[in-house]
């Protein structure tokens, strides 16, 4: 199969996907008997297109265990899950499942490049990030603790327990604020406060990393280009 037939192969496969999607989509309307049944044979078409094309990309492989082990080998795999386990799952489960089967997009040269950059780059900052989620972990815990001291005589029925506090502390320190929990106290109020400004920085650290990592990558590829 030469480069301009395996471009073609993998847009085909993307329709199949997207057209996979679409079905699983129309489920959600109340449709007519006949094109709920109509949609279940087109869909179940499709999951053995998808099981043909994982065991053809097996037998094609010069090492079929590197494949099956591949990040790709096993975006295939996950888009046949739903048909594999539908004799052991609920109807339910496996329709949950389907909508892994958009994963194969990824593997579109165009995104499979931009993939490759993005791993490269987290290669780059594994120590840093390492440290920064410790860091950030412990943040978490100790404001999730004394906020839990602040508020759980005041609102014994919000912050119950240690698992309610952290809670608050997340949604806090990423400035999400759903507004479900919120402190009553003085005191509680003034540490939330300083719990937004430092997550301000938790949310900034992350992602100027992997900016920085990103355009690194970057360069290294012009320079070799």
């Amino acid at each position: 199969m030469n480069s301009q037939d395996k471009a073609r192969f993998e847009i085909a496969i993307s329709v199949a996907v997207l057209a996979s999607i679409a079905i699983m989509a129309l489920e959600t309307f109340s449709l007519p008997p006949d094109l709920q049944a109509a949609l279940f044979l087109a869909d179940a078409a499709l999951s053995l297109v998808f099981v043909a094309e994982y065991v053809y990309r097996i037998a094609r492989a010069e090492n079929k265990r590197a494949y099956v082990t591949s990040f790709f080998g096993i975006i295939d795999l996950i888009a046949i899950f739903p048909i594999l386990v539908h004799a052991a799952s609920s109807v339910r489960v496996v329709r949950l499942l389907r909508v892994l089967r958009i994963i194969r997009l990824l593997k579109i040269k165009r995104y499979s490049d931009a993939l490759d950059r993005y791993r490269r780059a987290l290669k780059l900052i594994v120590a840093e990030a390492t440290l920064f989620a410790g860091v950030a972990f412990v943040f978490i815990i100790g404001f999730a603790f004394l906020i839990y001291e602040f508020e759980h005589e005041a609102q014994p029925d919000v912050y119950r327990n240690i698992f309610d506090s952290i809670w608050c502390a997340v949604i806090s320190l990423t400035s999400v604020g759903y507004g479900d929990v919120f402190p009553i106290t003085a005191a509680g109020r003034m540490f939330t406060l300083a719990m937004v400004l430092t997550g301000m920085g938790i949310v900034a650290v992350p992602t100027a990393l992997l900016a920085s990592a990103l355009s690194r990558v970057q360069n290294r590829e012009s320079e070799e280009g």
